[in-house]
């Protein structure tokens, strides 16, 4: 088991991250660059917009009469992809199941399911950032 690092003032919200995010989340919330330190929010948001418009595709793909599992698996790679990209481990493992035609549909409500509940997460992360930000800001100028 690895140890996690400093959350970065996200010590109260960290327990109930637990189990969806992975090491590359914790890893985001630690990147520090001074000319970008609103990193871990712009790639969270960018994430969870993304993830909206291929979960789209995905019901789109699915509901079709001739499901083309072929762009159902293109668009689950490139969830998968973004997921791991963010440490959003259960949508990411989720995403595997995608593959399986049988299930498909189920699968899809249950990974949009595993989403919603680590967007609420997220933006509670998010709204914790911008607040550290603005304190920052206020206190710099």
């Amino acid at each position: 088991m690895s140890s996690k690092p400093s959350h970065n003032g996200l010590e109260e919200i960290s327990p109930t991250l637990e189990g969806y995010v992975n090491d590359q989340f914790w890893q985001i919330q630690q990147m520090k660059k001074t000319t970008q330190p609103d990193y871990a929010v712009r790639a969270v948001t960018s994430y969870c917009m993304s993830a909206q418009n291929l979960f789209t595709q995905l019901t789109d793909h699915i509901n079709q009469e001739n499901v083309d599992f072929h762009q159902v698996n293109v668009s689950a790679c490139e969830l998968f992809e973004q997921s791991n990209s963010v440490g959003a481990a259960h949508v990411k493992h989720a995403c595997v199941e995608l593959h399986d035609k049988d299930y498909c549909s189920k699968t899809l409500y249950w990974i949009k399911n595993e989403f919603s509940q680590l967007k609420r997460k997220f933006e509670t992360v998010v709204q914790l950032k911008m607040k550290k930000l603005e304190f920052r800001g206020f206190f710099n100028s």
